[in-house]
């Protein structure tokens, strides 16, 4: 049994010294990391609306009857303005009761409700749209965002930025130690520190007096936004 027992002891030593040789030969270059960020501002040029629609009367047929009839006054205006059909989304209908908040609760009135969400990509079309849903039953806005349709192409040019901002960083940081930057040793894009800020409109619902000269929109832009981190070798 002896005899057996020091091959096996050799070759045990063999194994766990291979990985010491391999840290020594894959040592940890000198580094320089920093990160780049980089904005790009760009005009929106689709808008998507969330508004809602509420009706109420004491009786529950009588209620869900007008409240059907404004739906579809709204989707008819929306399809108007050019909207297609796989544009307009409808939310489930929803029918509730309404009560006083006193000791003894009193009943109200049903509530019907309903939420459509209109994607709109033409936005000169966007106050007349806005004009004619408040006027044929849209008593509430949810939201209202513009958008970018395409965003892919500025996300890229946002990124090719903020690689340079990076570069250029390490090169002042390094030349100020008296050194210079060498190859790119590692390179990731911070998706947490990288965002989408939308723009939201400045308009208002009671903006349907306006002359038809005054325009109640400022969209503004849309910022897209993109963050990297990048280390360089030191030569």
């Amino acid at each position: 049994m002896r005899f057996h027992a020091l091959p096996v002891f050799f070759l045990s030593w063999v194994v766990f010294a291979m990985p010491s040789k391999a840290q020594e030969c894959c040592a940890r270059p000198r580094l320089i990391a920093v990160t780049g960020t980089a904005e790009v501002n760009v005009a929106p040029d689709e808008v998507v609306l969330s508004v809602g629609i509420e009706t109420r009367d004491k009786d529950l047929a009588l209620a869900k009857s007008q409240h059907d009839s404004r739906v579809k006054k709204i989707i008819a205006e929306t399809r108007n303005a050019g909207v297609d059909s796989k544009d307009i989304q409808t939310s489930a209908l929803q029918m509730s009761g309404d009560y006083s908040e006193e000791k003894v609760p009193r009943f109200l009135a049903y509530e019907v409700t309903q939420t459509i969400v209109i994607t709109l990509r033409d936005l000169t079309k966007y106050e007349n749209l806005m004009t004619q849903l408040l006027q044929n039953g849209v008593n509430r806005i949810n939201s209202v965002n513009f958008l970018i349709a395409n965003d892919r192409k500025y996300r890229d040019e946002a990124r090719l930025k903020a690689i340079r901002t990076a570069k250029e960083k390490a090169i002042a940081m390094a030349a100020e130690l008296g050194q210079t930057i060498g190859k790119p040793w590692e390179i990731n894009e911070n998706t947490a520190n990288a965002n989408y800020r939308l723009a939201y409109a400045n308009t208002a619902v009671n903006g349907l007096d306006k002359r038809a000269d005054e325009s109640t929109v400022a969209p503004g832009e849309v910022t897209i936004r993109a963050s990297v981190s990048v280390s360089f070798q030191l030569e």
